[in-house]
C-alpha cells in the first residue's frame, strides 16, 4: 500500500465536484436545447428521458480513466481503493460510487461530516479519493472555475440563439427583412445577418409572441432591424406586427 499518498481534503473535492457539474450543466444545455430541441417539440418526454439517460450515464462514469474525472485531475486528485491506495477501482465500482451523486446535497453533507472524507458513494464502493499531485495553487483553481463558468455562459448563449434561429417566428422575420426593400435600401443587397439575437418568442395555448433584434449586413453597410410577431390560433403561422430599424 502506498502509505504517501493523503486523503484529499474537503475543499478541493467541493473544487473538483464543481468543475465536473459545470462540465456536465454545459452537456446538458446543448443536448437538450441544441442538438434535441426539435424532438422536444414533438416528442418531449421521450427526448427528455433519453437525453438525461445518457447524460447522467456519462457523468456516473466520469472517473472511469483512471479513477480521474476532469475535476478530479485539475485539482490532483483521483479514486483510490479504500484498502489499497495503489489500486484503482474497476469500472462497475465507479459506476456505484457516482450513482449516489443525483442526491449530491446529502452526499455533500456525508463528506462534510465524515471522519476519513468518504461519502455515502465511497462507503458503498469502498473507494475513497486521495491526493495523487499536490501541486495544485489557488491561483490555477481561481482561474478554472472561471474559465468553466465563463465556457458555461457562453455556451448558454450560443444554445439559445441557437434555439431561437430554428424557430418558425425567426424564419418568418428573416423572409421578411429580406423581401423588404426599405431595409434593402439602407443595407443594400443583404450579405449575412448576424449569429447572435437578442430578444425572444413564447407561445402559450396557441397564441404566440416574439420579438426579435437582428444585425442585417449588406453590401452598403449594416442596421439594427427589430420585428415584432404574433401567432394565433386562427392565423396562419406566424405574421409580422412591427418592424423598427
Amino acid at each position: 500500500m502506498n502509505e504517501g499518498l493523503q486523503r484529499a481534503g474537503f475543499e478541493k473535492r467541493c473544487v473538483a465536484f464543481l468543475i465536473d457539474h459545470v462540465i456536465l450543466s454545459i452537456i446538458m444545455t446543448i443536448g437538450l436545447f441544441g442538438f434535441a430541441w426539435d424532438l422536444l417539440q414533438t416528442a418531449f418526454e421521450l427526448t427528455f428521458l433519453v437525453v438525461m439517460l445518457v447524460i447522467f450515464m456519462f457523468y456516473f462514469s466520469k472517473d472511469i480513466v483512471g479513477g480521474a474525472s476532469i475535476g478530479k485531475r485539475v485539482m490532483g486528485l483521483a479514486v483510490r481503493s479504500n484498502d489499497n491506495a495503489d489500486l484503482t477501482p474497476s469500472y462497475l465500482l465507479l459506476f456505484l460510487r457516482n450513482m449516489p451523486i443525483v442526491v449530491w446535497p446529502i452526499e455533500a453533507i456525508a463528506l462534510l461530516c465524515s471522519d476519513n472524507y468518504r461519502r455515502i458513494g465511497d462507503k458503498l464502493a469502498g473507494t475513497a479519493v486521495y491526493t495523487v499531485s499536490p501541486k495544485v495553487t489557488p491561483r490555477a483553481i481561481v482561474a478554472v472555475v472561471i474559465s468553466l463558468i465563463a465556457a458555461f455562459a457562453l455556451t448558454l448563449t450560443i444554445t439559445v440563439t441557437m434555439v431561437m434561429r430554428n424557430h418558425e417566428s425567426y424564419r418568418v422575420a428573416i423572409s421578411y427583412i429580406e423581401a423588404s426593400e426599405e431595409i434593402k435600401s439602407i443595407t443594400g443587397d443583404i450579405t449575412e445577418f448576424g449569429f447572435f439575437i437578442s430578444g425572444g418568442f413564447s407561445t402559450i395555448n396557441g397564441y404566440g409572441d416574439a420579438d426579435y433584434s437582428i444585425r442585417v449586413r449588406g453590401e452598403f453597410g449594416s442596421a439594427r432591424v427589430r420585428v415584432r410577431l404574433e401567432s394565433t390560433p386562427i392565423s396562419e403561422g406566424w405574421v409580422v406586427v412591427g418592424v423598427w430599424y
